[in-house]
């Protein structure tokens, strides 16, 4: 487990890992659940010398991780919004304890 650098209330259990790709530019942030079933990404990228961010929820399944749309699509500009959607996103994944049904057409 890695610091957190958005520094959300991960759930217990949860794990944090940090990936920066430095050929690309971007950094990925992963918050995934006890039982690796549930993701929750958070990715930076730069675009000319404008940060944005953008939240995905992930679901394993069939071997593979699917991106469900749930509509955290939108990119953000302010680290404090995309901190506030993927709190959010792990608020409910973490207390519903539904598992993400994927499609594999997805």
């Amino acid at each position: 487990m890695t610091d957190d650098p958005f520094s959300l209330a991960v759930p217990e259990g949860w794990t944090v890992e940090t990936d920066v790709d430095t050929d690309e530019a971007s950094a990925k942030t992963v918050y995934e659940s006890p039982d690796s079933d549930r993701r929750v990404t958070i990715t930076e990228f730069a675009r000319g010398l404008t940060l944005y961010w953008w939240v995905d929820i992930f679901a394993f399944a069939d071997g593979e991780w699917h991106r469900r749309e749930v509509g955290l699509g939108d990119s953000y500009r302010d680290a404090d919004a995309v901190s506030d959607a993927a709190q959010d996103a792990l608020d409910r994944l973490a207390s519903s304890g539904e598992r993400i049904e994927s499609i594999a057409d997805d």
